[in-house]
């Protein structure tokens, strides 16, 4: 078997010669080097002396190197690193994801890794690093902290500074698995009950968002996006194609979606689609929101409703109403269980409430316990009163 060619870019042993000539002395230096085009090529160089013909030599096997204009090496640290990977990220993430790596990245990874370089991040380092934050954070923030710190190193891969991503081969983030809650039918009745007779809940259309998160699995920043000419009243649908989120130093954005799977058409059960039809107001525009803010329905942007104030005044109102442990994800639970129990597959419910992955819905969405019966007929069998015990 012949010997294996030379890496490109590499060259092989230096050899040193002495030459006299017309009188004046010197070193001459050689090597055989690999070229960007596979063709290995003699590279010589000469100096007065053997060392000055040798760095003669090396200078010109660095001018040979590949030139990719690369920002970064495997010498730059790693807090260069990952200002790198936070503009990147601010270029083509929406949203609040920025502000969450940016709050890690600054807080977390920054001080206890920054000043390495990145060919010095090994996997032995990088897991100790996580073991260290296991002590002292939940498992759901170690894991936003490995997505910034994987995040970056995967850029310096692309970019050719290290042939790998070593947190691939870190240890797993271990952490309790939570035991999904949905809510029951007589649950479900019960707390909207309480809320139709909440009248600061009812003045912030507390109880009709419940019912449309119940009846959609929509997130609360989908639902206060939704505009009138996303509701096709004919078959009975919502376009969900959009998500309203406040962004640091900007204000509230209206972005199209986490995901490109959350862009979706869903079915509209009857008791939602009767909530819409009455606070339906008779001037209403295409692009009135169906869930504006209390200056009103047409102000376009002026009638955005603030995903924190109305998570606000949700948890307030849940807990007038004694559901103290209900979160709007709950909602959600709550509608991928109906489904679930109405027999559609794990990724037909993944699309309805818009997961990249079914393998998130079932694991954390899903609750194997609660009873329910395909999408919006699935949500209309499972309302009303409970008729058997609980």
């Amino acid at each position: 078997m012949g010997r294996p060619p030379m890496p490109i870019g590499s060259h092989g042993k230096l050899r040193h010669y002495p030459y006299e000539s017309g009188g004046v002395s010197g070193w001459v230096v050689t090597t055989k080097f690999r070229d960007l085009d596979g063709v290995v090529r003699t590279v010589k160089r000469s100096g007065k002396t053997k060392a000055a013909a040798e760095r003669n030599l090396k200078k010109a096997i660095q001018d040979r190197q590949p030139n990719s204009g690369s920002p970064v090496t495997g010498d730059t640290k790693v807090a260069a690193l990952v200002e790198l990977f936070l503009e990147e990220t601010k270029r083509r993430r929406r949203g609040t994801t920025y502000d969450t790596y940016a709050f890690h990245a600054h807080h977390t990874v920054v001080p206890a890794l920054g000043q390495l370089r990145i060919r010095e991040a090994t996997v032995a380092r990088l897991d100790g690093f996580f073991r260290t934050c296991e002590g002292h954070l939940s498992p759901n923030t170690v894991r936003s902290i490995r997505t910034v710190v994987s995040g970056s190193f995967s850029y310096a891969a692309r970019l050719g500074a290290i042939p790998t991503n070593p947190v691939r081969d870190v240890g797993r983030i271990e952490g309790t698995k939570k035991d999904v809650r949905a809510l029951t039918r007589r649950e479900r009745v019960d707390l909207l009950a309480r809320l139709d007779d909440d009248e600061e809940a009812y003045r912030f259309d507390v109880p009709d968002l419940v019912r449309f998160m119940l009846g959609t699995g929509c997130r609360i920043g989908e639902v206060i996006a939704v505009q009138d000419d996303a509701i096709d009243w004919q078959r009975g649908t919502v376009a969900v194609v959009a998500n309203i989120v406040r962004v640091k130093q900007v204000g509230l954005v209206r972005h199209s979606g986490k995901t490109f799977s959350a862009q979706r058409v869903l079915p509209l059960p009857t008791f939602v689609r009767t909530t819409l039809a009455e606070r339906r107001p008779d001037d209403v525009l295409p692009t009135s929101m169906v869930f504006p803010n209390s200056r009103g329905h047409a102000l376009g942007r002026g009638s955005w409703r603030d995903p924190h104030n109305t998570g606000a005044r949700l948890r307030t109102a849940l807990d007038r109403a004694g559901y103290g442990w209900v979160t709007s994800h709950a909602f959600r639970k709550t509608a991928a269980t109906v489904l679930d129990q109405a027999g559609l597959s794990a990724r037909a419910i993944a699309g309805h409430i818009g997961h990249a992955r079914p393998s998130i819905t079932q694991d954390v969405y899903m609750d194997k316990r609660s009873a329910g019966r395909q999408a919006a007929d699935a949500f209309d069998a499972v309302w009303g009163p409970d008729e058997e015990s609980e």
